[in-house]
């Protein structure tokens, strides 16, 4: 499977909505902090604030969290950048 590098995935979940006018959603396969594989099937960019107590909504740049929302359950959650491993099946390439 074609790799999509990490400023490729970026550039299309700012992407709000589709051609359709159908907002933007996609799949991600993570690694948690325990070292388990999580997968959500529909994801999309969260406008929400954060989970928990402190509710912050960081600059991705700094904080290197994702904030995206289940499209099922719509609750957001947060995703460390760095433990992601794919977008919509393509494995991410994290070196580029």
């Amino acid at each position: 499977m074609q790799r999509i590098s990490r400023r490729a995935m970026f550039a299309e979940i700012h992407q709000d909505t589709r051609g359709e006018g159908k907002p933007h959603e996609f799949s991600l396969k993570y690694c948690r902090r325990d070292g388990t594989i999580g997968f959500k099937p529909r994801c999309r960019k969260s406008t929400k604030s954060a989970p928990g107590e402190g509710k912050y909504r960081g600059n991705v740049n700094l904080n290197h969290v994702l904030l995206v929302e289940d499209v099922t359950t719509k609750q957001p959650f947060n995703l460390l950048i760095d433990l992601l491993l794919e977008y919509n099946s393509r494995p991410i390439n994290h070196t580029v």
